[in-house]
Parts: structure tokens; sequence; C-alpha cells
């Protein structure tokens, strides 16, 4: 009888684990991300701060994304973190608040994006079990692999400022965000009405929101970095889109919340991709917090004055 050693028996097991994981949509030319979860583990317990451990790699890749799909539904997906350096050997992806999130049977989402609009989908799931809220459901005896999807897109439109001619068919603010944020109360609440206005200081990284002689909002931005300077100028409000996607030779970014193009394309909008607000780090919007930015957009409209100075 032939006998087979422990490391024959491991890389055995071990290609049949890969050829198992790696899934191409049938029809598809793209080569598969190599990728996927592997800390937690499908089906773990989780609660407080669980670090998320993972690869996201493609041979045409652009970046990364983790989502936290509320009982398993994408129509409820939170967003986690996103990164745009490929993760080639399994290493910390970011950390899961689990105390942000209801107790239950949730999926955390990876989604690596690369060339041509496409991504790969890698899911896990886990049950959050935070001690202080309500009992939840029994964890599963069994979970399933994780397993990457493909799904195609529209070609690639090559808009480096975002013309929102371009994007105004790619479903601007038809869905909801897949990504929670902090409520904020509707702003300019008990001030006197009068002229609204939006100042953005580009020297001081600071966007100002006017009613009449009254601030109503002042606050840290990001403005075009070097080589994708902001605008100066007086300008107008002229497209409102609760989200879209916005596209350019190095980014393909989805689901760019509360987005106001005031000049071309160039706009006002919210950014989940980053924190460095203050420090001009984009390709010529204006970047703002999500949860000011929402409040901007709803006390905004079409026609309100956009003043960028240095």
């Amino acid at each position: 009888m032939q006998r087979f050693s422990t490391s024959a028996l491991f890389l055995l097991g071990l290609l049949l684990a890969v050829s198992y994981a790696c899934v191409i949509h049938p029809g598809s030319a793209q080569a598969a991300s190599i990728g996927g979860i592997v800390a937690p583990v499908a089906g773990s317990v989780v609660n407080g701060i669980a670090p998320i451990e993972g690869v996201a790699q493609h041979p045409g890749f652009r970046k990364w994304q983790l989502d936290l799909l509320i009982n398993g539904d994408a129509a409820h997906a939170s967003f986690i973190a996103v990164g745009e350096k490929t993760q080639a050997a399994a290493g910390l992806l970011a950390s899961l608040d689990t105390t942000r999130y209801p107790n239950g049977q949730h999926q955390l989402r990876l989604r690596v994006v690369y060339t041509g609009l496409n991504y790969d989908e890698f899911f896990t799931p886990i049950v959050i079990a935070n001690l202080d809220k309500p009992a939840i459901a029994p964890t599963p005896a069994t979970a399933a692999p994780a397993v990457p999807t493909v799904k195609p897109a529209a070609p690639p439109k090559d808009d480096s400022l975002n013309d929102p001619a371009l994007v105004a068919d790619q479903g601007g603010g038809r869905h909801k965000l897949p990504y929670a944020i902090v409520a904020l109360p509707p702003l300019g609440q008990g001030v006197p009405d009068g002229r609204r206005w939006i100042e953005v200081d580009i020297s001081d990284q600071m966007l100002t929101a006017w009613q009449g002689e009254r601030v109503v909002l002042k606050t840290q931005v990001s403005t075009g970095k070097p080589g994708y300077e902001t605008i100066t100028g007086s300008f107008k409000v002229y497209h409102k889109y609760e989200k879209t996607r916005m596209t350019g030779v190095d980014y393909d970014t989805p689901d760019v919340p509360w987005t106001m193009y005031f000049k071309g394309g160039f706009a006002v909008h919210g950014a989940y991709w980053h924190n460095n607000f203050g420090k001009p780090v984009s390709h010529g919007c204006v970047n703002m917090k999500l949860h000011e930015a929402k409040v901007l957009f709803e006390w905004a409209s079409v026609g309100t004055e956009v003043v960028v100075h240095e």
C-alpha cells in the first residue's frame, strides 16, 4: 500500500481548498482574485474589538473594501474599511467594533475591485454577541466556506474629473448607502432664514456654511492635492446626487455619498475612504466627513452658491 507523507497530504488539501474557493464567473476573461477573510473564521462568535485578517490580491488590483451585511442582507451593508494597497499575504485589514452593530448572525464581505470596474466578493458568516444587548439566535451548526463571485460592470469611463454627464447614468441616488453614519440635527435650526452659501478656504482646508449672517457649519475638509488642485472662484450647485460612482485614470470609487457638483467635475461630497481631513488629498473635489456632508447636502439646494478661495 502506497503511503503519503503528512506534508504531501497537507499540500493536496491546500490545492483542493484553493480550487474550491476560487471560482471564475462563466464567460469572464478576467482572472479570479486571490483573496478571502482568514480571521475570524466562518461561524465565529465575536464581541468587542474583533481584528479582521485576510488577503486581497488581483493582477489588475484597484482597491479592497470591507463591509458588514446586517443579517446577511446586502441591502443593509455597513461600511467597515477600504484599502488601496494590495494585501498579498494574510494580514490585518481592519478592526470591527461589534458594539456598533446589533447582536445576530451577519456576514463579513470582502470586495476586491480590479481593472474594468469588475470586482470579486468573499463572504464569511459571523455571529455578533455583545454582552449588553439582547440574546441572539443560535449559531448555525455548519457554515458555508467563503466563495468569491465576479460581477461584471459597465466599461470604464476615463473621466478624471468625474464629469457628471458621465456619472448621471450610473445610478446616482437610487439605492441605500452601504455604510452607517452619525446622525446630526438639520443645519440652520433656530437661525433666521437668509441667503445660504458655502465657503471653501483652501489655505485653511475649511468649509463654512452661511445662512444669512450666521455660520451654521464650520468644519475641516480635504481639497485637491498637488496636480489636482481645486478650482477657485464663485460657482453654483447644478447637480445633486445622494450617491454616485466616480471613476478616473487611477481610481474607481463606488457610492460616493451626498455629492453636489458646482463646476464641471468639481464637487463637494462625503468621503468614506480616508480620514485625512485638514489635508489636501483629493483629485480636485472637496471631501467632507460623512455625517457633515449629509446635513450640508440636505441644507443646500441646486443654485446654492459655492465660493472657493485660497
